[in-house]
């Protein structure tokens, strides 16, 4: 399980995307933050486009959270945290379970622990 901080973490990089979908990404390495990213509606990257094809969701090619922070990662990782944003505030906790765009690239990836908000909090998924 992780900690309250790290939680608090993913929440904050949310909060400082830029992104209509604020969301926010952490690579971690027994429970060490090594890469933090946030969606980006303006970029994509080739992998994200590659996968999105493969899944069949070829329009989704803006550069998500969990992407950014793989394309990001120079070093081995064992888990992933993603929070989601938004409501009439922009400040609520929102489902951020992967897509299969992400999805794919996490399982391709070999990252094992997938963290990631719901409405009513943080849920875990072994992988």
């Amino acid at each position: 399980m992780i900690d309250r901080p790290i939680m608090d973490l993913a929440i904050k990089v949310a909060e400082s995307s830029n992104s209509r979908k604020k969301v926010g990404a952490l690579l971690l390495l027994k429970s060490k933050v090594i890469v933090q990213a946030v969606n980006q509606d303006k970029k994509s990257h080739p992998l994200q486009a590659r996968l999105a094809d493969v899944v069949g969701l070829s329009e989704k090619i803006y550069l998500h959270a969990e992407i950014s922070a793989l394309v990001k990662c120079r070093s081995e990782v064992d888990t992933i945290v993603v929070a989601r944003l938004g409501g009439h505030s922009g400040h609520e906790i929102r489902n951020a379970k992967p897509c299969p765009i992400c999805s794919l690239a996490l399982k391709q990836s070999g990252i094992e622990h997938i963290y990631y908000t719901t409405d009513e909090g943080f849920l875990y998924e072994y992988h």
